[in-house]
């Protein structure tokens, strides 16, 4: 018997927020905004109820507060702003721009130290001259005195100095993190965690890089969801998005080190596999396909038996004089003779 999992019920799949609970009043506050559901509007909705991205948030409950309709145009523009590539394009920027007044302020500090370092040492000289010349108790009363003010303005520019730095190493740290965060989350699909397009095309041009310069091999597997679209019409999108989600899983747990599952579009996936020949690709296919199939599906609601969905792929490794389009049509073309002879299978080249 095979692995019972509940579909378009509210558990969590990755920490998230329900995906039906986010799904649901999507629905109800775009109908109460009268805003239509446009994957650009789709997208602001989810990460608002999400509250991962706050500037979403704060722009969106400040226009709700102020009665501001909430119209196509505005919801495009909080899309631009805030969740598209470009977007977080010039989000990088400004972090970078900040960044690097922070380590100007540090180089800065640190130039008015030596001045003051080099001011202490000019002192020192001077009053060792004027002892070595012979002086009376009183210059010497007046020199150790002098050199007691010195000495209080040097310890009082190192105080400065250590707190100036100490700031701008917790600021430097929280931009790092930021830096860190920000890049995650522009080469991450925000439904199930894998990385997306954009960091599946920086991997592919590594891996074929890679293959080049060592004359070795690489290979790349696209898979495709079988019967989603029965369960999105049947169930609504809420399910669909909690099979995409634990496809995901199942993914992430077959993979090998360095072999990268990624999300492509829609119910493909796309899988990254480099230093892996063809029979290794195909290894990865058979057993995520197995695994899945063997899931029992039932409505989380309704109980309602959905049985068992099916994945197909497509496999093909390398050939010399390929770049990543070449290679990704080409599995593409495979997955589709996989969905063509029947579905729930693996063509290879």
């Amino acid at each position: 018997m095979g692995q019972v999992m509940k579909i378009g019920g509210g558990g969590e799949v990755d920490g998230s927020p329900p995906i039906d609970e986010i799904t649901g009043r999507i629905s109800e506050f775009s109908q109460k905004y009268q805003t239509p559901l446009t994957p650009e509007t789709y997208s602001v909705w989810f990460a608002y109820f999400q509250r991962k991205n706050r500037a979403v948030g704060e722009r969106l409950d400040r226009a709700m507060n102020m009665n501001e309709p909430l119209s196509e145009s505005l919801m495009s523009e909080i899309f631009h702003t805030h969740l598209s590539p470009r977007a977080m394009s010039d989000e990088l920027h400004v972090i970078g721009h900040t960044l690097q007044g922070a380590l100007g302020d540090v180089s800065g500090v640190v130039e008015e130290n030596l001045k003051d370092h080099s001011s202490f040492s000019g002192s020192l000289r001077a009053a060792k001259q004027a002892l070595m010349q012979g002086t009376s108790k009183r210059d010497v009363a007046s020199i150790i005195t002098q050199l007691h003010k010195v000495n209080q303005t040097h310890i009082n520019s190192a105080q400065r100095m250590n707190m100036q730095l100490e700031k701008s190493r917790g600021q430097i740290s929280k931009l790092e993190k930021e830096l860190v965060e920000l890049k995650k989350s522009a080469n991450t699909d925000f439904l199930t965690g894998l990385a997306n397009r954009r960091r599946l095309d920086e991997l592919l041009e590594e891996a074929i890089f890679s293959a080049r310069q060592k004359n070795g091999v690489m290979s790349l597997i696209l898979c495709d969801i079988d019967g989603l679209r029965r369960v999105n019409e049947e169930l609504g999108h809420s399910a669909g998005d909690n099979v995409l989600k634990v496809y995901a899983n199942q993914l992430r747990k077959n993979m090998a080190r360095m072999e990268v599952p990624t999300r492509f579009t829609g119910a493909k996936f796309a899988i990254v596999l480099p230093d892996g020949a063809l029979d290794r690709a195909q290894e990865v296919a058979e057993k995520v396909r197995n695994q899945f199939r063997i899931i029992d599906w039932v409505g989380e609601d309704s109980k309602r038996e959905i049985g068992s969905l099916t994945s197909s792929f497509g496999v093909a490794q390398l050939k010399v004089g390929e770049n990543k389009e070449d290679l990704i049509e080409r599995a593409d073309h495979l997955l589709s003779q996989a969905k063509q002879n029947g579905r729930d299978r693996t063509v290879a080249e």
